[in-house]
């Protein structure tokens, strides 16, 4: 944590000591590393935890286990938070969590069988409490205005910083002391980081976005009577679909997947590379250059202290993407000449941690924009507000873009080359998904409204012309109104627009032919 706020400060005083300069806002840096650094450490604990005693493809099946439960229940978690308050649900989940793993560490030192090890860590990540979407949600609710693009940023950089620091940490507990110190302080960061989230999170039954009560709270021992509409209004259940009712967070959803799916297959491509030169161990050099680049990035970002706007931060996102693209087909060109691939590795890493935050920024505002769309006053975010849920969502999707990007760089990994140029198409991908052109609302009305504009010119060519709309008995005849069995407002609207400034109807003066004719004359 010191690193990173020196670096900030010294790069960027303005955005980066506003925002640490409220306590509450420092907190939240805080719970950001405690909750950061396990992510970072988890993987290779597991690892090292199950292969004590068990070969090492029971222990990636451990590892696997733990990442499929984690992304199955990632939204299920999120909307509980919504819900019922994230500090309960962290609480709740971290004591179930902290069971499951210590259960794998005594199995694991016992030499239990393999299924129960990895039933396990299948169910350690099924429960594992929601502290990356949770943080997301209270830097979006806390970090308001400029600060908010800062806020992401810093949380990207703490992101990168946890996974470049994580498992070394962790492997230097682990072999250095035993698997269950590093067990423990993964434990110990997770329990202070759901602590401090507890404090800082609104109460139970408050908007996670507004911090305003959805719920009457107890005083004295009793219930207050509540009106039975106000209780519907604040109990009524949210729908089905949740946040995924947006379009926009259904867009960045792909984007989402692309994106760490190309980050995965870099990992994968770039070890691939170092081993078909022999040189396995400048795999984690590469890595952390990577890292390191995209640490830069985002405290780059954040020192511009703007993009609080969504806006701007969707014109950005599409920008910082097709940058990242352009770094892994440098770093895929640099492949090419060994002694290259060093230098190219934090430049392909620059944009990625600056389109992680603007991302993540986009997400919350979408959900939010969709809270605000789906209901109003106190009642927004009871019946569609889901900021932690729609960052789960985020979460579990990215997961899953990881898994097949690892796969398809992994059936690509006897070329090293194409397998970076693999991540490089994926990155692209994600670049064009995220292009697509996004209207603001003021727009899509005016769509709409040519839309029924040209519906109503090609009624009054139709009624020019002696026929009638679909659903009419008559064809329109008269000087204002339309002879319609049914007349609608649309229908003598467009008999409006026919009629000429003189009154008389257009319509006399254009030649008819059959029955319209005859029935003129």
């Amino acid at each position: 944590m010191s690193v990173i706020s020196e670096a900030a400060g010294a790069g960027a005083p303005g955005p980066y000591r506003r925002l640490l300069g409220e306590p509450a806002l420092r907190g939240l840096a805080v719970a950001d590393v405690c909750a950061r650094l396990p992510q970072g450490m988890v993987t290779i604990t597991l690892l090292l935890v199950a292969a004590t005693h068990a070969p090492m493809t029971t222990a990636g099946l451990v590892v696997a286990g733990y990442t499929l439960g984690q992304a199955v229940t990632g939204p299920l978690r999120g909307r509980l938070a919504d819900r019922y308050g994230l500090a309960r649900v962290c609480a709740a989940c971290g004591c179930g969590y902290t069971v499951a793993l210590l259960g794998l560490l005594a199995g694991s030192l016992t030499g239990a069988p393999g299924w129960l090890l990895v039933a396990t860590a299948t169910a350690a990540g099924l429960i594992v409490p929601p502290l990356s979407p949770g943080m997301r949600s209270l830097w979006s609710a806390c970090a308001a205005g400029a600060l908010r693009q800062t806020a992401f940023a810093l949380d990207a950089a703490v992101f990168d910083f946890a996974y470049l620091t994580g498992p070394v940490v962790a492997s230097a507990l682990a072999a250095g002391v035993a698997p269950a110190a590093a067990v423990g302080v993964l434990l110990a960061l997770t329990g202070a980081a759901i602590v401090i989230i507890g404090r800082r999170s609104p109460p139970t039954g408050a908007d996670a976005e507004t911090g305003r009560l959805l719920t009457p709270r107890r005083k004295g021992g009793r219930w207050p009577i509540v009106h039975p509409l106000w209780r519907s209004m604040a109990h009524r259940a949210r729908s089905a679909p949740g946040p995924l009712a947006s379009p926009a967070l259904r867009r960045l959803l792909v984007t989402g997947g692309l994106l760490n799916a190309a980050l995965a297959a870099t990992e994968v491509a770039l070890t691939g590379y170092v081993r078909q030169h022999h040189a396995l161990w400048a795999a984690g050099p590469l890595l952390a250059g990577v890292s390191a680049g995209s640490i830069v990035g985002s405290l780059l970002l954040g020192a511009r202290g703007t993009g609080a706007l969504g806006g701007e931060a969707s014109r950005r996102l599409p920008r910082l993407l097709s940058c990242y693209a352009l770094g892994l087909a440098a770093l895929t060109a640099a492949s090419l000449y060994a002694p290259l691939v060093a230098l190219a590795a934090p430049l392909a890493g620059l944009c990625l941690g600056p389109s992680l935050a603007t991302l993540f920024n986009l997400a919350s505002s979408a959900s939010s924009a969709s809270s605000a769309s789906g209901a109003s006053g106190e009642t927004a975010g009871a019946v569609s507000g889901g900021g932690t849920e729609a960052q789960g969502w985020l979460n579990s999707v990215m997961n899953g873009g990881a898994a097949a990007g690892a796969a398809l760089a992994g059936a690509a990994a006897r070329q090293p080359v194409l397998a970076l140029a693999l991540c490089a198409a994926l990155a692209a991908a994600a670049a064009a998904s995220s292009a697509r052109r996004h209207l603001h609302p003021a727009q899509v009305r005016g769509v709409k409204r040519r839309r029924r504009w040209a519906v109503r010119l090609t009624s009054c060519c139709a009624l020019g012309r002696g026929r009638s709309r679909p659903g009419c008995s008559t064809t329109a005849t008269g000087p204002r109104r339309s002879r319609c069995a049914t007349p609608t407002r649309w229908q003598m609207c467009s008999s409006r627009l026919v009629s000429g400034p003189s009154g008389s109807s257009r319509a006399a003066s254009v030649p008819r032919s059959g029955a319209s004719s005859r029935a003129a004359s």
